[in-house]
């Protein structure tokens, strides 16, 4: 097994947990996350010994400052497979750390075969004594117990008619004995702990899936995830239609779905009784966001913050005069273009159909855990052509006095909120901001409203579908899309030369 090798899209990261005791040390980092820059699991097979013993001698540091002693290298005396040790150069309390830490996260990890596939191919590789053997071993054999548990209960299910009414009761011909030993998976935290770390979900969405899982559990009570039924998630959704609005109920029932969808796509359960479960929302075409029109988007950019110079406190800086007009002219997300950093915004020189060089500049929209950029799916992590109209508005020269003095982020005066979303604050600014001094009282008019339009004018220009969805971070439209690796960025830079906005003043 690589240990420390991860895969997030299609990129592999080196990632290792810092141990509890030590993250006061690192500023409270609970784990390094790094990027090896490749697609090829041989390749960051390759780079990972290096990042290990790098963070391998910060761990060490961070021990001994604690004052206690680091424990010599252990044996290099086995001869794991490829001749690829990838605890090679660790501490041997190093390896135990990790592996005790993966251990505990291999005991839930149920549907995790291929990282099991390598655990045992290394486990067989390494010789009886290695420090890691033992952990490995013991991880496996508490995942087999498990899996075997599992496995006898569906089988006993699929012949009693009549299931447990609660965690605690046996079923027809079961001893007690039997009831103790088969543990009831629940939904929280089993469930949303596997499905978050699966999917790689930021705090905010573990959260919000924990709430409707509390509200579930208060109004139907708890029960192991397997014995919800299709009338218990129909009582959920009575109760809820009282208190919440169609859009907030469905919004709840959406939630539960995808917790059971998981649960059935991993064996834990058979059928997802939530699935079709809603209720008819008849505000939704009412409420539903709308594109700016040309007067409101006129509006906008003849306020104070453009005809003015004005720069609200909340507005922060020079971020009240440019998400906007990134929002107008990209069709990027609020949080993409907030988080973005002076060097995601690059000349780039690329051939033309004809094979000639050609030169423009591009928003690069990625991931990277180090500097905590996230975006909303796989589809996001993209390259955006600068339009020429935010060109001729000084967007580069004011990218570029940003690179001379070295700031992190292009709009250093956001701040993160709990959840680590640095827009949070702002949008909270815009939406007053848009209703009581720019006088648009519409209420599905928002910054959101900036993505529709940019689709809107996309199409209007008559810009290529595909081009559209990959400018603006979309999923593919069909299984076609998927293949080949997308349009070039000549075809980008002559699709976004098309987007125009007839009729828009934008002051400077």
């Amino acid at each position: 097994m690589c240990t420390f090798l991860a895969k997030r899209n299609s990129t592999y990261y080196f990632r290792r947990v810092v141990p509890a005791e030590l993250r006061p040390f690192f500023g409270g980092r609970r784990e390094w996350m790094v990027s090896l820059g490749t697609k090829d699991r041989d390749t960051a097979k390759r780079l990972i010994p290096d990042k290990t013993k790098e963070t391998d001698r910060l761990l060490d540091e961070a021990l001994a400052s604690l004052g206690r002693v680091v424990p010599s290298n252990p044996s290099s005396a086995s001869q794991p497979m490829n001749g690829l040790d990838p605890f090679a150069g660790m501490s041997q309390e190093a390896i135990e750390r990790q592996l005790e830490h993966e251990a505990a996260e291999g005991r839930l990890a149920i549907a995790q075969d291929d990282a099991w596939e390598e655990a045992v191919e290394w486990e067989a590789a390494l010789p009886p004594d290695h420090p890691a053997a033992r952990l490995l071993r013991d991880a496996r054999e508490e995942r087999d117990r498990y899996r075997g548990r599992y496995r006898r209960r569906k089988q006993r299910d699929r012949h009693d008619e009549t299931p447990p009414k609660s965690p605690g009761e046996a079923p027809q011909g079961a001893s007690a004995k039997q009831v103790e030993e088969i543990p009831g998976v629940m939904l929280d935290p089993t469930i949303v702990d596997l499905w978050a770390a699966e999917r790689k979900v930021v705090q905010k969405g573990i959260d919000t899936h924990r709430g409707v899982v509390r509200w579930f559990y208060e109004r139907v009570g708890k029960k192991p995830v397997d014995q919800i039924t299709r009338k218990d998630v129909l009582s959920f959704k009575d109760s809820l239609i009282a208190d919440n609005t169609a859009a907030n109920t469905n919004m709840k029932l959406s939630r539960l779905q995808t917790l059971l969808q998981w649960a059935e796509d991993n064996d834990y359960r058979e059928g997802n009784p939530a699935k079709g479960v809603r209720v008819l929302n008849t505000d939704a075409a009412k409420n539903k966001r709308k594109p700016f029109d040309i007067g409101s988007l006129n509006a906008i950019f003849s306020s104070p913050v453009y005809s003015e110079e004005a720069r609200p406190t909340q507005g922060r800086g020079e971020a009240a005069y440019w998400l906007p007009l990134l929002a107008l002219f990209t069709g990027a997300r609020l949080e993409e273009l907030g988080q973005l950093r002076p060097v995601d915004v690059q000349l780039e020189r690329y051939p033309d159909d004809t094979g000639e060089e050609r030169s423009a500049w591009f928003i690069h929209i990625r991931e990277d855990d180090e500097d905590n950029l996230k975006l909303k799916n796989a589809a996001s992590e993209r390259v955006v052509p600068v339009h020429p109209e935010l060109q001729r508005l000084g967007f580069v020269a004011f990218v570029e006095a940003a690179k001379k003095v070295k700031q992190a982020r292009l709009f250093p005066l956001l701040k993160p909120n709990i959840y680590g979303r640095l827009t949070a604050k702002w949008g909270e600014w815009f939406g007053p901001y848009l209703r009581k001094t720019v006088g648009i009282t519409d209420k599905r008019l928002v910054f959101h409203s900036f993505r529709h339009t940019f689709k809107d004018y996309a199409r209007h220009a008559g810009i290529v579908e595909g081009v559209q969805r990959q400018i603006m971070g979309h999923s593919p439209g069909d299984v076609a899309d998927e293949y080949g690796s997308g349009y070039s960025l000549h075809q980008l830079v002559e699709g976004m030369k098309l987007y125009k906005v007839p009729g828009l003043k934008v002051l400077r």
